[in-house]
């Protein structure tokens, strides 16, 4: 009988995953405007737009980081407008909160009822697929949510009178320092971001969990998620290991300091004391309300690092090491982005291989052999990053 109660939790986490993919494809050529007027301009205002443009058009905080650190580590934007996407990434969750914000006060039925209309009475141009995509998606999210409260009972009935129930009812520092824990855990596993909050939503509207459990999982799968960035950026040059170590570090404290301070509002609101079944979008406006609180703390520590770190001093001589194949997956990847640097890709690929040609014309001995080396492994992995982002823009 669990399962019933899953399958509506895969159902909107579906919904939510398919909304922000359709919402950032159809945004695409937007995002592509933003960029061909480049990032790197000389006042701060029109660089901070140009960003910002950039981040709440992918739809998605995780591949606004990823993407504004391939930037930089391919070397096709430089380090202050890098950092300053990769600090502005956490605003990226506007449609995250928007869908939270609607979740139980307004019918899914409706935006599907909305598609089947746009299907039969709309020419089907790929835009207007990629809309009613958008809107289906937001949908099934909606519908899923409406399941999942129906289904409650029956994980209420498994879980009984339990220790483990007691366990997530239980709104003291033990219970919620293990819930936190476990929720980092699970995201060094699961790629796929914001199932804290779509878990969070399902869960405290039934009661099953503490308020202060509920803050503790999103807070919980937002440093699990700047630990796994950390741990991507080790593999690349020098530079992007310190940024990524620094950056992280930098999310991590506002992520604590934005749970301590989102449990300071939730007494001093009162928020989450309810008991009564009716109540339920005003418990999801009061979680949603603590999630931009968490989120809003971490977005400060993440500006306060970037006006540091982005203006940092940078060693010219770096590691000839890219990005990676984990950072084209589609958890991580913004299309957009790497659709624009496909052909910054080539460029640089080009400038290579003519450098190697011209060493071919020197006598031996003239360019020093770790240069030539860094040079050759330098247009290998171009290469096959190249392959690689022809793959993933067809």
């Amino acid at each position: 009988m669990i399962l019933m109660w899953l399958g509506s939790f895969v159902l909107m986490m579906l919904g939510l995953t398919m909304s922000q993919k359709n919402a950032a494809q159809l945004l695409q050529g937007f995002q592509k405007h933003f960029l061909d007027k480049n990032l790197d301009q000389p006042k701060m205002t029109k660089m901070f737009q140009y960003c910002l443009d950039v981040v709440l058009l992918d739809v998605s905080p995780q591949k606004s980081l990823y993407a504004g650190m391939a930037m930089y580590n391919l070397r096709i934007a430089g380090l202050r407008s890098s950092a300053l996407v990769m600090c502005l990434s956490t605003l990226g969750a506007w449609w995250v909160a928007l869908l939270g914000m609607l979740f139980l006060s307004f019918n899914g039925s409706f935006l599907l009822g909305l598609c089947f209309l746009g299907l039969v009475s709309v020419v089907m141009t790929p835009n207007v697929r990629t809309i009613l995509k958008w809107i289906l998606g937001a949908g099934i999210f909606l519908i899923g949510g409406e399941l999942m409260l129906k289904n409650s009972n029956v994980l209420i009935m498994a879980l009984g009178q339990s220790d483990f129930a007691f366990f997530l009812a239980d709104g003291r520092f033990p219970a919620v320092a293990s819930i936190m824990l476990a929720a980092i855990v699970i995201s060094l596993a699961v790629r796929v971001e914001f199932w804290s909050l779509v878990l969070a939503l399902s869960l405290v509207f039934v009661n099953v969990i503490s308020i202060n459990g509920a803050i503790a999982l999103i807070a919980g799968e937002r440093i699990g998620r700047m630990l796994l960035f950390w741990w991507h950026s080790r593999a690349l040059n020098q530079d992007c290991r310190r940024v990524g170590m620094q950056f992280s570090l930098a999310s991590i404290a506002g992520v604590i300091l934005g749970l301590l301070l989102a449990g300071e509002v939730r007494v001093t609101m009162n928020m989450g004391y309810t008991a009564e079944m009716t109540a339920y979008q005003e418990k999801s406006l009061q979680l949603v309300i603590l999630f931009l609180i968490i989120l809003g703390v971490q977005f400060v520590a993440q500006m306060v690092w970037g006006h540091f770190g982005g203006n940092s001093k940078v060693d010219e001589l770096q590691d000839a090491k890219y990005i990676s194949k984990v950072w084209l997956s589609e958890e991580y990847a913004s299309p957009g982005v790497y659709a624009w640097a496909k052909s910054k890709i080539h460029k640089r690929l080009s400038e290579v291989r003519y450098h190697l040609q011209g060493l071919g014309t020197l006598q031996e001995g003239q360019v020093p052999a770790h240069i030539q080396g860094r040079l050759k492994e330098e247009e290998q992995q171009l290469a096959q990053l190249e392959s690689l982002m022809v793959s993933l823009t067809q």
